[in-house]
């Protein structure tokens, strides 16, 4: 009962501290934004040096989507609604598989970098030049997440459903204009802004827990490379847990 009491007790503080490390990093927030060169060198690595994996992510998403969806529906002569898994890549595996890139691609790197400096004590170095480590390392890697992760998830989409309505094409014979009209003609704006609201949060949760886990480290290499790890389990765990309980409350309202 202790060891388990001793978790939980190991857990509530370590939400807190994830917690005040994202209070102290949006209070932040202005001073981020007026290093503009720091903040878009961020900007360019989470967004524009992304492009290329999540692309080819989201094209064969929805290229293996299409593809067992169209043989299952084929089965009972309804291929023709194949559209509709669209509306599933647009909802669901948009926001989450582009989280997950991010989680292993940017927040890896988050708590590597921000860990190799505590390691050398050059987050010390920082505070003694009376600089805020917050303000300058955790700020702009937070703002760069949640700018640039929906319009990750958005690209993630679009490629996603070119991906789909090629497959249904060749696949199951589904022409492009029969695929994307059907898509748009069940979707509507607000479970669009759906999809929006989810990769804005992932984006938040990715940089968070990559910046406290690379603030969190000690004992060199090995506990660079241990943090670095925790960073990106944890990260993957915490996207699925909110994506359950944003769903559930979305669908709600």
């Amino acid at each position: 009962m202790s060891a388990i009491t001793r978790t939980i007790e190991d857990a509530c503080i370590h939400a807190y501290d994830v917690a005040a490390l994202t209070v102290d990093a949006l209070r932040h927030t202005g001073e981020a934004l007026r290093r503009q060169k720091l903040l878009f060198k961020h900007l360019y690595e989470v967004g524009n040096s992304s492009l290329g994996i999540v692309s080819i992510f989201g094209l064969f998403v929805g290229m293996i989507l299409v593809l067992y969806a169209g043989d299952t529906l084929e089965r009972f002569g309804q291929q023709k609604y194949v559209g509709l898994t669209g509306l599933a890549i647009i909802w669901e595996f948009g926001p989450v598989f582009t989280a997950f890139i991010l989680a292993g691609r940017i927040g890896s790197a988050y708590a590597a970098e921000i860990g190799t400096m505590k390691v050398y004590d050059e987050v010390d170095a920082l505070k003694a030049l009376g600089i805020r480590p917050t303000a300058y390392l955790v700020t702009p890697r937070l703002l760069a997440c949640l700018l640039m992760l929906p319009v990750l998830a958005c690209f993630a989409d679009l490629w996603a459903l070119l991906g789909g309505a090629g497959m249904g094409w060749f696949f199951v014979r589904v022409a492009p204009a029969q695929f994307f009209h059907l898509l748009f003609q069940n979707l509507k704006f607000y479970q669009m802004t759906r999809s929006i609201i989810k990769a804005f949060i992932f984006g938040g949760i990715i940089a968070i827990t990559g910046c406290y886990h690379g603030f969190q480290t000690t004992g060199g290499a090995e506990g660079v490379g241990r943090r670095t790890t925790l960073s990106v389990v944890h990260s993957l765990l915490t996207i699925l847990i909110a994506d359950y309980l944003i769903s559930k409350i979305l669908l709600t309202m």
